[in-house]
């Protein structure tokens, strides 16, 4: 009866594998987490930019995800400062507010060919439903040419079924608000440092 045996044996190893890996794809599927809100996934992010912003405005700009990462360099040098932010949910860009101190002669960058509407508060802005810019007065020298204008852009990249422009113009005067105050009333760094 060795046969019986080998048979019996083979089953037995057989179902054992099938055990096994069922146990592993279980414990994929079961581990698989649910995807988040920017607010549960992540926490301060961009703190020139996303500061005093209530969670709910990013939860609703930024998608739901399992992982959300950011970054932000900032560039504070005498009439030339720069902020850059951007963050990403599951590897794909969501959100990127950009600031750079500029000549006021420069006209606002328009980086979209969607209709328009005003951001009101801005002599000088745009927005839609995928972003939006302002141009707002910063310093003012002895010679008007020499003036300067913060020029502050935000840009969706996430697919949202929803129209997020009120969302974006939020985003957009939280950053005019704390980019102005450090470009054009802080002291620059002398050697024109970076930070992140």
């Amino acid at each position: 009866m060795p046969s019986k045996r080998l048979l019996r044996d083979t089953l037995l190893t057989v179902l054992a594998v099938a055990l096994v890996a069922a146990g592993v794809a279980g414990g994929a599927l079961w581990q698989r987490k649910e995807p988040k809100k920017f607010s549960e996934v992540s926490a301060d992010t961009c703190h020139t930019v996303l500061l005093g912003l209530s969670a709910s405005v990013l939860d609703r700009v930024v998608p739901t995800s399992h992982d959300v990462s950011g970054w932000q360099k900032v560039t504070r040098k005498k009439g030339e400062y720069s902020s850059l932010c951007r963050i990403d949910a599951d590897g794909e860009r969501a959100l990127q507010v950009s600031v750079k101190q500029r000549n006021a002669a420069s006209p606002l960058d328009r980086i979209t060919s969607d209709p328009v509407r005003k951001v009101s508060g801005f002599k000088e802005s745009w927005s839609t439903q995928s972003g939006a810019a302002a141009a707002l007065p910063c310093t003012e020298e002895k010679k008007p040419d020499e003036n300067t204008e913060l020029h502050v852009t935000v840009e969706s990249f996430a697919k949202k079924g929803q129209d997020v422009r009120k969302d974006l113009e939020r985003i957009l005067k939280a950053a005019a608000k704390t980019n102005h105050r450090l470009a054009c009333y802080a002291a620059p760094m002398e050697d024109g440092s970076a930070y992140d």
